[in-house]
């Protein structure tokens, strides 16, 4: 009678255990967010304050309005936008950092400001002309 009432307390725990598991695999990773669909770019943004920036910032965003923009992280390191105006390779260092066109003269290193399934926020530096480099901040949702 106490082997079997040890056998039940053992199966007992090992269920627990094993349903607790189970729990935590429903976190999808950083690199599962980011490539399991295209993300629809909604707005660019940047702190910056100088008439260059805060033109060409209205024109992107004026832009987004009539023509929609989407941009498709693939698994294998590649990435489209829907314009194919950018493209190329990314990437993921850690969950918050995003390498574009690593070792290259284009290298591009970005933040993850936020990400869920339904929302993504990346800031990265962008020249808007020859002596001005700004952060610009690129909001996109599915």
């Amino acid at each position: 009678m106490k082997h079997i009432f040890k056998l039940t307390f053992i199966a007992l725990f090992v269920l627990l255990v094993s349903c607790n598991k189970d729990e935590n695999t429903n976190n999808p990773t950083t690199k599962e967010l980011i490539t399991s669909a295209a993300w629809k770019v909604t707005n660019f943004s940047s702190l910056a304050s100088d008439p260059v920036t805060l033109s060409v910032l209205k024109d992107w965003n004026d832009d987004l309005v009539a023509n929609p923009l989407f941009v498709t992280y693939n698994s294998n390191g590649t990435y489209l936008y829907s314009d194919s105006s950018d493209y190329g390779t990314w990437e993921l260092s850690g969950d918050k950092t995003i390498i574009f066109e690593k070792g290259t003269a284009n290298q591009l290193t970005s933040t993850i400001d936020n990400i869920t399934s339904t929302s993504f926020i990346i800031t990265y530096p962008w020249a808007m002309s020859d002596s001005l480099t700004v952060n610009v901040t690129e909001k996109a949702v599915r």
